[in-house]
């Protein structure tokens, strides 16, 4: 396949990102922190940001509101990175969308998320991406209206366009709206909010694929399981990638990367062993660097840490 075409449907935030952040308060009282500051984020700006970075055309549909100068900020840096960000609709009635990133010493985080214009993303607004360009795949993720999700699917069905949901945020989706899907990704939170599951365990992460695949029925479900890797389930064999081991300081944005690694190698036919490895491999970039947008890695940086992690690691 020639250089692949995808187009990503989601949310579009400014994250403040704390770090260092001492733990999380009880009510009444504070936790203090070293330092913050605005970043570009958004799982669906990172990943369209990501899919550019690491080799591949992207087209991010979406909407900012233009009551702040947060949007515009977002749009300037998806568009540096060679995003075409026609289809991010300019809403004058809501803020653009906004993030607390409370980021704890060892790079996990936790956040207080106002979804503002991203709660107004209309099946209709992903029709328009849809019908002004030709896509090998949508990546799309939960931060935005249900119907919306589900339309997007049923759309890109319609167009014979293969799908992957990062199904994140954790909450609970209507499965058979989703029958068919390509690929479904969440993480072990989400995965545990999807099955009541616990993932916790390598026999409960087994589990719960086995019931999204049930459910569902995609060609892949595909769990990110942070310091313990992925695992990639087809309805048969089950295939565990371990991940990297790094300094990580901010994981903000690793589950984006990862999946708009993953689709990329996907669409150009990779094994999907060797897709997660490389998923992987940028994830693991990302998670030692601070922030969404300036933590992505490009692909010559994914193919210089293969290099250098995965020769030694045979």
């Amino acid at each position: 396949m020639d250089t692949p075409k995808i187009l990503v449907v989601g949310s579009i935030n400014m994250d403040i990102c704390m770090y260092e952040v001492e733990g999380l308060p009880q009510i009444g009282m504070s936790s203090f922190c070293t330092g913050y500051k605005f970043v570009e984020g958004g799982k669906g700006s990172n990943q369209a940001l990501a899919v550019s970075k690491l080799g591949a055309k992207s087209t991010m549909a979406g909407r900012i509101g233009t009551k702040d100068a947060n949007g515009v900020k977002l749009v300037a840096s998806l568009e540096n990175a060679g995003v075409n960000t026609d289809y991010i609709v300019r809403d004058s009635e809501h803020l653009t969308g906004m993030s607390i990133m409370s980021i704890l010493p060892d790079g996990k985080y936790y956040s207080i998320y106002a979804k503002g214009a991203n709660d107004y993303i209309t099946p209709e607004d992903v029709k328009n991406a849809l019908d002004g360009g030709h896509f090998d795949m949508v990546l799309m993720q939960l931060e935005m209206p249900s119907e919306t999700v589900y339309r997007c699917f049923e759309m890109a069905k319609e167009r014979k366009i293969p799908v992957f949901l990062d199904a994140g945020p954790a909450m609970k989706i209507d499965f058979k709206r989703l029958k068919g899907l390509n690929i479904i990704s969440p993480n072990e939170a989400e995965a545990e909010t999807l099955t009541g599951i616990s993932v916790k365990t390598d026999e409960g992460t087994v589990e719960a694929a086995r019931k999204l695949y049930r459910e569902i029925e995609p060609e892949y479900v595909l769990l990110k399981l942070g310091e313990r890797g992925a695992m990639l389930y087809d309805g048969s064999s089950v295939i565990r990638i371990p991940a990297f081991s790094v300094n990580a300081v901010d994981t903000t944005a690793a589950g984006d990367t990862f999946s708009a690694c993953f689709v990329i190698q996907y669409c150009k036919g990779k094994p999907a062993k060797e897709a997660v490895l490389l998923a992987n491999a940028a994830a693991a970039i990302s998670v030692t660097r601070k922030g969404g947008h300036p933590s992505i890695p490009s692909e010559k940086e994914v193919e210089e840490f293969c290099r250098e992690h995965v020769v030694l690691n045979e």
